[in-house]
């Protein structure tokens, strides 16, 4: 039972503390030079916008979009409206009658990665652009982004994601998290072994693109297709895009439940990556980086169980009795923020315990073979 313990403790250990110290010394020895300072011809873009029912938000995203500097020749703008029956589409012909670039293509609600195969067989671009419609860029953001690809061995750049949501518990231990999280995908994309994007910004090559079923989401298969394919995936740290994070404790569990369900099936949808003698340290990168977190409260569970057993051995009750106080903690945390309260240091295992629930939950999911294929917004 000791030996139970100690193992589910460190493999917890190794996945949010050492896994991250081992990435640290391999780019420090291994980072892989940039390659943006070259000169090339601009390749032709194509921007894919999914929206169901979005006429709130979609104006705002076409403006901002127009705002992006690239020549005008070379860009091209699909909504691909998933069955939409409000006034989205509506709202994208009005735009699309004063600028060219933009096209409405109407396809049956299906979900968003139907729509968004839709589109790629309707783009003209040598690089496809996927975002969100309610991501905010800068206008200097394609100009950056397509720099990358005068590496040819870059296959994707996956953009820095910043959450401008303010205050609050979850909005605190979230950026927490997500630095935690931009840290791990930088640090794998200089050493070139990331298999992970954003949905809020994925670039690609188009020769590259395969079409996704729709019960996987374009973060979770489209980096994994790319490096299956022998490509780089690069997180780029100047490409930056804003997006407005789950404001409420059950959008944000609905987000990480459905974030993992999808990720689980996408990632072993994918068991070449997985394979060590094909792809050794992509592989490394997938098990530590995504697999064992997402089972952590498992681990996390088992290990409290082992502990329990072992309450009466020293000094194994000072380890229980340092569980639950962390426990505890997170109760505080969960607490006070049901009560609009300001949690504090509260916060951070709060919002650990509230992301392991989602991992939990949406591991029930894969475990119960159910699948999502609509997507919508989290409040």
């Amino acid at each position: 039972m000791q030996t139970l313990f100690f193992l589910n403790v460190l493999i917890v250990a190794y996945t949010w503390i050492g896994y991250p110290a081992v990435l640290l010394i391999l780019r420090w020895k291994w980072a892989r030079p940039s390659l943006q300072t070259g000169s090339a011809a601009q390749p032709s873009v194509s921007i894919i916008v999914a929206a169901h029912n979005e006429e709130k938000s979609i104006a705002e995203k076409l403006e901002d979009t127009l705002r992006l500097r690239y020549p005008r020749e070379l860009l091209e703008i699909i909504v691909a409206s998933d069955g939409s029956t409000d006034r989205t589409e509506e709202a994208v012909t009005r735009f699309a009658v004063n600028d060219s670039r933009i096209r409405l293509l109407r396809t049956e609600r299906a979900g968003k990665s139907h729509a968004q195969n839709n589109a790629v067989r309707e783009a003209k671009g040598d690089i496809i652009f996927f975002t969100d419609v309610n991501t905010r860029t800068r206008p200097d953001l394609l100009e950056t982004i397509v720099k990358n690809f005068i590496d040819l061995e870059v296959g994707m750049v996956t953009v820095t994601v910043h959450f401008g949501h303010p205050g609050g518990a979850i909005a605190s231990g979230q950026g927490l998290y997500w630095r935690f999280e931009l840290f791990l995908r930088a640090a794998e994309s200089a050493i070139g072994i990331l298999a992970a994007g954003s949905g809020q910004g994925l670039a690609l090559r188009r020769s590259l693109f395969r079409p996704m079923p729709s019960f996987y989401g374009d973060d979770c298969v489209l980096p994994l297709d790319v490096r299956l394919q022998g490509y780089r995936v690069v997180q780029d740290a100047q490409a930056v895009v804003f997006d407005v994070m789950p404001h409420s404790i059950e959008g944000e569990l609905r987000a990480r439940v459905r974030m993992t369900a999808r990720n689980w099936t996408g990632t072993l949808s994918r068991p070449g990556l997985l394979n060590p003698f094909r792809f050794p340290l992509t592989a490394w990168a997938l098990i530590s980086h995504k697999l064992l977190r997402w089972l952590t409260p498992l681990f996390l569970l088992f290990a409290l169980f082992c502990n329990s057993l072992l309450f009466f051995k020293w000094p194994f009750w000072l380890f229980w009795i340092g569980q639950v106080v962390f426990y505890m903690a997170a109760l505080v945390g969960w607490l006070r923020t049901r009560r609009s309260l300001r949690a504090w240091l509260f916060a951070y295992p709060f919002s650990f315990c509230l992301a392991n629930l989602g991992f939990l939950l949406g591991l029930v999911k894969v475990v119960r073979s159910e699948r999502i294929t609509a997507y919508q917004s989290d409040g």
